[in-house]
């Protein structure tokens, strides 16, 4: 039995006003609130959203905590580390500010300790308040692929078609990842999911009706006593 309220929209714009709007809620509570955050396309207009409400100041996230969900294991210069993401989309011109914000250590030597230290770091902040997710069309969250589910942070490696997609060249190959495990995410007091798109549509319905599914990572959020889903119109086509 699902526990997920949907909020089905028009625009992908309507779909980033109404995250900010529930983010807005859990910040309005506790502004030293810890904020699991998501990279890729989907939540780019949520951030552009988040950077007006700053401007305008009606909503102040100059105290929240941020962690990021991964990292690719890629050289610190490399402009496609989600590093480098959140500079160009999210830290600073939202209110998220960098020296309160964490994220995975890529260019870790030992990165099973790496993964050891986030969750720690995690822990410290008093927990993940909200996470918000995007989801993939195959229903991968953060980059917890489908297959056997890992409940920590963990190193994964990621399919050669998805490096591709991250514009990875396949001598680079296999390209790794340090991700929030299932469990991790599991244990934010709440979730919020943005999803946008026609082809995010089976992996929406999995996540809001399941049942549990390791070929569909996002079916193990929907029994969360706290989640949200806020999708437009083609992305919520399966519901």
């Amino acid at each position: 039995m699902t526990s997920v309220r949907t909020h089905i929209l028009d625009h992908a714009d309507d779909v980033a006003r109404v995250g900010a709007d529930l983010l807005a809620e859990e910040v309005s509570a506790q502004r030293e609130i810890a904020i699991a955050l998501p990279t890729g396309r989907t939540p780019v207009p949520f951030y552009d959203e988040l950077a007006a409400r700053h401007v305008s100041r009606r909503i102040d996230l100059s105290q929240a905590r941020g962690f990021n969900l991964d990292e690719l294991v890629l050289p610190p210069d490399d402009p496609r580390t989600f590093r480098t993401f959140m500079a160009r989309h999210a830290w600073e011109r939202t209110g998220l500010r960098r020296e309160r914000c964490d994220l995975p250590n890529g260019t870790a030597p030992d990165l099973e300790a790496e993964c050891v230290r986030y969750e720690r770091a995690i822990t410290d902040a008093g927990g993940l308040g909200v996470a918000i997710l995007g989801v993939g069309v195959d229903g991968h969250i953060a980059y917890n692929m489908p297959g056997p589910m890992t409940l920590g942070t963990h190193v994964t490696r990621l399919p050669d078609g998805l490096a591709a997609s991250l514009a990875v060249p396949p001598e680079d190959w296999p390209l790794r990842a340090i991700t929030m495990g299932i469990g991790t995410i599991r244990a934010a007091r709440r979730i919020l999911v943005l999803a946008t798109g026609e082809s995010k549509a089976t992996a929406v319905q999995r996540l809001v009706r399941g049942p549990d599914d390791p070929h569909w990572p996002c079916s193990f959020l929907h029994r969360h006593p706290d989640i949200d889903l806020v999708a437009d119109r083609a992305a919520a086509a399966s519901l």
